[in-house]
């Protein structure tokens, strides 16, 4: 009886350890099925990964490639186009060496019988022009020869002046200026002018105005004048006397080497201001 005993109880050992590996090895196979099952799925993303990759790496070469042939065209087209000429030098009409050339000087003068106003006013314009001849007050009267213009000439004769400003005042309260060419030529004849009559209105002298800065007194100007004086013929005349009346010349003896201050004429309602 303990010998059936024992052999019973062997089988079922047996039976239980063979249980035991059966179980084992399909554990094993659930096992390796999983991992088989898992693997594809790895590399469908290692695969999927490399296509992003490759198309990255396309569409970086596309770029490049896009880029090279934009520049190459752009080197076509300006290889095409004509070149544009370069702007020519600019040549100055002279060379200045800094003397005294332009040897223009102006004769500033006025009537008998100004107001204080006015004679003021006449010493700040000579003030302005370092280049002017100073003269004394003009008594002269229509009825001599040649009137008060032809005195006015012989006076810018006898001085060597070939531009003269001319303040003439009537009844103490109009002032009338004159700006003309004289003829200092040489060239004979009546061959003076031109003129021109300007009448004289909200006058201010310097020291009413109070002027604040540091202008020097002989200073050369900077001539500035409206569009209006090159598109007109009268302006255009008015223009050039302004110019030889107003412009100091470079090199005078009474004139500084500096420019430090802009003379303005325009043209407005008829005026010039």
């Amino acid at each position: 009886m303990a010998k059936k005993q024992r052999t019973t109880k062997q089988s079922k050992l047996e039976k239980a350890a063979k249980e035991e590996e059966e179980q084992k090895v399909l554990l094993a196979d659930d096992e390796s099925t999983c991992s088989s099952d898992e693997e594809p799925d790895e590399e469908l993303v290692v695969k999927d990964s490399d296509k992003v990759n490759n198309n990255r790496m396309m569409e970086v070469e596309e770029e490049d490639s896009s880029e090279d042939d934009e520049e190459l065209n752009e080197e076509l087209v300006e290889k095409t186009q004509p070149e544009e000429p370069s702007p020519p030098a600019q040549e100055l009409a002279f060379q200045s060496d800094g003397r005294y050339h332009n040897k223009q000087r102006c004769l500033i003068l006025c009537s008998r019988g100004v107001t204080s106003r006015f004679r003021h006013l006449l010493e700040d314009l000579r003030t302005l022009i370092p280049h002017h001849k100073k003269d004394s007050k003009l008594d002269a009267s229509k009825s001599d020869s040649g009137g008060i213009g032809g005195a006015v000439n012989d006076i810018a004769e006898i001085r060597g002046c070939n531009s003269v400003l001319f303040l003439e005042c009537r009844k103490r309260q109009d002032a009338y200026l004159w700006l003309s060419h004289t003829n200092t030529n040489g060239s004979g004849g009546n061959a003076n002018g031109p003129s021109a009559k300007f009448l004289v209105e909200n006058i201010h002298t310097m020291d009413e105005m109070r002027l604040t800065g540091n202008c020097m007194k002989g200073s050369r100007p900077v001539l500035s004048f409206d569009t209006n004086f090159d598109q007109r013929e009268e302006l255009k005349l008015l223009k050039c006397l302004f110019t030889d009346v107003f412009g100091t010349p470079r090199g005078h003896p009474k004139s500084k080497p500096f420019v430090d201050r802009v003379m303005g004429f325009y043209y407005a309602d008829g005026k010039v201001r």
